[in-house]
């Protein structure tokens, strides 16, 4: 083989190469953008006793189970930061930083507890959206206290009488 083919199989190595780092890193950015753009869900005003938050806050992740974020609550509590975060990544499917955001909002008090109102369940506080004709608040309160998406929240507060 002469040099200059073997000039040219080196080129023809390094192109091949290029473009395969090129598709790789093109499939890690739609991932993870696709990832970002299902990790938040935009702050509604809909949502009763929660004012919508300050500008310059984090908006809360909508979506979080409520066992994942009492789990989380208890490991703020005892210094575990980052198995909080580690916890809510892996429960969730959101990335570090999301993740982190709603640790760190947690950990500040700009996720709102889960509303307890005397002792109604979950069903009667809808029921009683419903009979005030209010069925985006009563989405947004099965969303927020369930972890549900839209549509399985839409279905429960359907399927109350």
């Amino acid at each position: 083989m002469s040099t200059t083919e073997m000039i040219m199989l080196g080129a023809v190595v390094v192109l091949i190469l290029g473009l395969l780092m090129i598709a790789v890193a093109r499939s890690a950015e739609r991932r993870r953008r696709r990832r970002h753009e299902t990790a938040y869900v935009k702050p509604s005003s809909a949502v009763v006793g929660v004012p919508a938050p300050a500008p310059d806050s984090v908006p809360p992740v909508v979506g979080v189970p409520a066992a994942t974020r009492d789990r989380a609550l208890e490991l703020i509590g005892q210094g575990r930061v980052i198995q909080a975060i580690k916890e809510v990544r892996m429960d969730t499917g959101l990335g570090l930083k999301e993740a982190k955001d709603f640790v760190d909002a947690l950990k500040d008090g700009r996720v709102p507890p889960r509303p307890v109102i005397g002792a109604a369940t979950l069903s009667d506080r809808v029921r009683e959206f419903k009979a005030n004709a209010d069925v985006e608040s009563a989405i947004a309160l099965v969303r927020a206290e369930t972890g549900m998406s839209r549509g399985e929240a839409e279905r429960f507060v359907a399927a109350l009488e």
